[in-house]
């Protein structure tokens, strides 16, 4: 809203009344926005999407370790939209992080593969045992 001067010249009905129109249609907007930020569904998409992208994260680095590549994503996240304007659908700017990573060391891939063969024989009892079960 403009600051007036008290000693200024009575101001035009029809312009109070079209300011007075815009700041609503603002406010419905900013309203509008947060209604849709706050819905359960909303919050619940946007946390699934950060699980989502952690563990991509993880499985590109995963990838990278088990491949020798030399990139590797730091981080990746949703830009948010500048404040008073509405994201819809689709409207989302994703900005990535990399970093170069040199070839791990022998005693990383034997853990690696350590931790592989660990997994694999629990996932492989646990089966065995619901079979008998």
């Amino acid at each position: 809203m403009e600051e007036r001067d008290p000693s200024a010249a009575p101001r035009d009905p029809a312009g109070v009344q079209a300011e007075i129109e815009r700041t609503q249609r603002r406010l419905a907007t900013a309203v509008d926005g947060i209604s849709d930020r706050t819905k359960p569904g909303n919050v619940a998409r946007r946390g699934w999407g950060r699980v989502r992208g952690t563990g991509a994260r993880l499985a590109g680095g995963a990838r990278s370790l088990v491949t020798g590549g030399s990139a590797v994503r730091v981080d990746s996240h949703v830009v948010d939209p500048p404040e008073g304007s509405v994201r819809l659908g689709g409207d989302e700017e994703v900005v990535s992080t990399y970093t170069s990573r040199s070839r791990p060391s022998p005693e990383v891939l034997i853990l690696g593969a350590g931790l592989g063969v660990a997994v694999a024989v629990g996932v492989v009892a646990m089966a065995a045992r619901r079979k008998r079960g």
